[in-house]
């Protein structure tokens, strides 16, 4: 009798088997799915966030400042000394410069994974698709060359509630820029005197 048990007893555990598995892989893409709308909302808020960041080069050079994102669709970087380059994407250019003595330097910049993020009335849907979620963090990838990953953007958010902590920008020379983004908060009115180009 005791033996007839354990064998229905193994035999239950053992059937349970794809049920359970199929619960988990829908609370996967139930949970997934959450984080994507949770996402697009805090990405269509970027336009009052402000913070720190610490950048890596393609070469390793280590900078650090902080950044301010208003509702014009432009950011705005400022590097601590001792460097004193600022750099401002604005009105589909960057706009550069390494003393701030100088004036800005400036040029066109078309199709750029950086002004799409923070495009608010840029389709961000296509984006998603194809995003990925790795333990505590979610990924999502902007190219507008699915073939080639210049001119591409990586972006990387907490998972399973969005915070921005990092992009990685790749140029179209193939050079990779990461940026970490920390003391992250919105602001109800970013300063005008940061996005100055004049």
């Amino acid at each position: 009798m005791i033996r007839l048990l354990k064998i229905n007893l193994i035999t239950f555990i053992i059937l349970s088997f794809p049920v359970l598995g199929n619960i988990d892989n829908q609370n996967q893409k139930e949970n997934l799915n959450t984080w994507k709308q949770s996402t697009k909302s805090y990405i269509k808020n970027f336009n009052s966030l402000t913070g720190a960041f610490t950048q890596i080069d393609h070469v390793g050079n280590i900078s650090k400042g902080n950044f301010w994102v208003n509702n014009k669709n432009e950011i705005a970087f400022h590097y601590s000394p001792p460097s004193e380059t600022i750099i401002i994407y604005k009105s589909g250019k960057l706009f550069f410069k390494e003393r701030r003595l100088e004036s800005f330097q400036n040029y066109s910049i078309n199709n750029n994974p950086i002004l799409e993020l923070l495009n608010k009335d840029a389709d961000i849907d296509r984006y998603f698709e194809t995003s990925i979620i790795d333990q505590n963090i979610g990924k999502i990838f902007i190219s507008f060359n699915d073939k080639n990953e210049r001119n591409s953007l990586e972006v990387i958010f907490d998972y399973p509630k969005p915070i921005l902590r990092q992009w990685n920008f790749t140029d179209h020379q193939k050079k990779k820029t990461n940026i970490f983004f920390s003391k992250l908060k919105f602001k109800e009115n970013v300063e005008k005197q940061y996005f100055i180009t004049k």
